[in-house]
């Protein structure tokens, strides 16, 4: 019943959890897509959290999109 009731509010709650996430992600590995920022010591304490993400975030950001992808939306 959670699923038929609750399903698009927990669609985009995920969704703004996500882009969040990605924008969290962008300040810290921006250099590694081509995003220029500056480094310091403090991004060094966050690299041991954030690199179990980082394989999955770098595919999603450099995937491909079209405008048809987004239709549906």
């Amino acid at each position: 019943m959670k699923g038929l009731f609750l399903y698009s509010l927990f669609k985009h709650f995920y969704a703004e959890k996500r882009s969040a996430d990605s924008l969290f992600m962008l300040g810290f590995f921006g250099s590694l897509i081509g995003f220029p920022h500056l480094f310091n010591y403090y991004h060094l304490r966050f690299v041991p959290y954030c690199v179990r993400n980082l394989y999955s975030w770098k595919k999603r950001v450099l995937k491909e999109r079209d405008f048809f992808d987004q239709m549906s939306d």
